[in-house]
């Protein structure tokens, strides 16, 4: 089972915003230096061909905690569906997996980042989750 640890600030895909003239662009400024660092981080840690068939992705999220959060656990943006698809786009363009179509599982956390620093680990587990 391949796992990696990805160092950086972990930002979200999906949300986007009108710029004017028909032109959408991704909300998180963040997301640009977070896909680098993913793509960059997976392809110095990823050894062989590209994982193909299905795959079953579990991922935790270290996220900056505030000076005085509201809750004890970071309920709060990014959102992890985003993080998710931010995350799958980078190991197929990191050539980590053929497809981010591959992966039928995902498992997936937010935590606060004990130690200050932020990123992912990332697992990845090849094979069809339910023996089918």
């Amino acid at each position: 089972m391949p796992k990696y640890t990805i160092i950086g600030r972990p930002a979200g895909q999906g949300s986007k915003r009108h710029v004017g003239n028909g032109r959408m662009i991704e909300q998180s400024k963040y997301l640009p230096a977070w896909r680098a660092a993913c793509i960059l981080q997976l392809r110095q840690q990823h050894t062989g061909d590209p994982l193909d068939g299905p795959l079953s992705v579990q991922a935790t999220f270290y996220l900056h905690r505030p000076q005085k959060p509201r809750y004890n656990a970071p309920a709060t943006p990014p959102d992890l569906d985003k993080l998710c698809r931010a995350l799958g786009d980078a190991l197929t363009q990191a050539g980590v997996i053929h497809d981010d179509a591959r992966i039928t599982t995902w498992h997936a956390t937010k935590q606060y980042a004990h130690n200050g620093q932020t990123g992912a680990t990332v697992s990845i587990t090849q094979g069809d989750p339910n023996g089918l």
